[in-house]
């Protein structure tokens, strides 16, 4: 009996052990997780920064073109001489619209660029915790099967232990004399 005990105490142990073992390894893949998270949220600050830089220098681009115009209409007021005919007035106003409408599609590209990104970043941080949410799900599966399998063992174990701890208390107390046949 005793011997039977043993082989299920050893079993149970090493069940314990193999939990413990899992456990252990749940914890290191989320520690894993985390950590990538944590990459991939530097990622997008630093995407945020570049987004506030490129803003910024599209101010200054701004600023610099209005500056420019800004010169091409005080040169006209002053009327200097030119000896090309492209410098008429309805050139230079060609050219200030040309301007504009350069700026305005830069600032179209580079809006459309920077959603692209954000998209893009926000679409692999979704697939990345979709995949260690399902994976963290299937190994807990996991687990929540190999305790099952154990549950048995254990109830068996403690009806035995049981058993086995009666009897024991019935022996002392018939070689106590408390009880006799």
């Amino acid at each position: 009996m005793d011997g039977f005990m043993d082989k299920i105490a050893h079993k149970l142990g090493t069940a314990g052990e193999a939990i413990r073992a899992n456990t252990e390894a749940d914890a290191r893949a989320l520690k894993e997780a985390r950590s990538r998270v944590r990459t991939l949220e530097s990622g997008i600050e630093e995407m945020k920064r570049l987004s506030h830089k490129c803003a910024e220098i599209n101010e200054l681009t701004e600023q610099l073109a209005k500056g420019a115009i800004e010169r091409l209409e005080e040169a006209e007021g002053k009327q200097i001489p030119v000896v090309t005919e492209e410098n008429t007035p309805a050139a230079s106003d060609e050219l200030k619209n040309l301007i504009e409408d350069s700026f305005k599609k830069q600032e179209d590209t580079i809006h459309q660029e920077n959603v692209r990104v954000y998209r893009n970043v926000q679409a692999s941080i979704v697939d990345e915790l979709k995949q260690q949410s399902e994976a963290i799900a299937a190994e807990h599966l996991h687990m929540e099967k190999k305790v099952r399998g154990i549950k048995p063992i254990a109830i068996i174990a403690l009806v035995f232990s049981g058993i086995s701890m009666c009897t024991s208390v019935t022996i002392l107390l018939i070689l106590l004399g408390v009880i006799s046949f």
